[in-house]
């Protein structure tokens, strides 16, 4: 899922807010693929935050570009500079 489909944590048919339902509470569109998307990155990212802690770098690099794949966010963004920088892929991506 690209984060430029609409703004995070909001229906990407009428731009309400997410309810915490599968439902949308404005348009009744049917939330439950997207809540199960930005769901499965947001474990992702946690995997990469304990591979991290684990000193894993590039298991941590693939967790978060998965992650972000599927649900990018900006806490993402940074989340895949500071694994580019520690498996030392930062300075290749910037040649």
């Amino acid at each position: 899922m690209n984060g430029d489909l609409c703004r995070p944590g909001c229906c990407p048919v009428c731009q309400a807010r997410f309810r915490g339902a599968s439902r949308c509470s404005r348009c009744g569109a049917d939330l439950s693929v997207l809540m199960s998307l930005a769901s499965e990155a947001f474990v992702l990212r946690r995997a990469a935050r304990e591979s991290l802690r684990r000193g894993e770098y590039r298991a941590a690099e693939a967790s978060v570009q998965a992650a972000q794949q599927l649900h990018a966010t900006p806490e993402g963004d940074l989340l895949t500079w500071i694994c580019l920088a520690c498996s030392g892929n930062a300075i290749a991506e910037q040649a």
